[in-house]
């Protein structure tokens, strides 16, 4: 039953993580381009535009929310391993892998709400270009959520393995 869920949350947030590195890839190189014309219009021409900064800074929020599930899917985030390292036996690794994904899903509902709220505060215009501030604040919440499926996923993986580490059991074939 697990396996059977754990396939069924892959098929969503597998091709979801990929579509969105692959946006937030396009974006990091629209940034470089946005960067680098910034760059020959002040210093090469002496005009320096004004729309360059805030929108290199759009990018970089999104392509970051972008990246994120698929980070979290491949656990290319940033981790401090000392304690499952410290811990002997498999079955406690696993139980912690489950315990620090809850965390995370926490601070993701935290961070979802938050999000939501700035963003139905968020009625201004940018500063240099015709965007609503609330296209920008619309990321946190609609891209966090779909990392909290990823770390749902992570949950329902770790429990198999906790299954499936179980004395005198076989680990089931995916």
């Amino acid at each position: 039953m697990l396996a059977s869920l754990e396939k069924g949350l892959s098929r969503v947030n597998a091709p979801l993580a990929r579509l969105g590195s692959w946006i937030g890839g396009a974006m990091l190189v629209a940034m470089t381009v946005i960067v680098l014309l910034q760059v020959v219009f002040r210093y090469l021409l002496g005009m320096p535009l004004s729309w360059t900064d805030e929108l290199s800074r759009f990018l970089m929020i999104y392509m970051a929310y972008l990246c994120l599930p698929l980070i979290y899917l491949q656990d290319k985030n940033i981790a401090m391993t000392f304690l499952l390292e410290a811990l002997k036996q498999r079955r406690g690794r696993h139980l912690l892998m489950v315990v620090i994904h809850i965390l995370a899903i926490l601070t993701f509902c935290v961070w979802i709400k938050f999000g939501y709220d700035f963003f139905l505060r968020g009625g201004s215009r940018a500063d240099s270009l015709p965007i609503s501030m609330r296209f920008i604040y619309a990321a946190p919440p609609i891209l966090m959520t779909i990392t909290l499926l990823s770390a749902f996923q992570k949950i329902v993986a770790e429990l198999r393995l906790f299954m499936a580490d179980a004395p005198g059991e076989q680990t089931p074939a995916l």
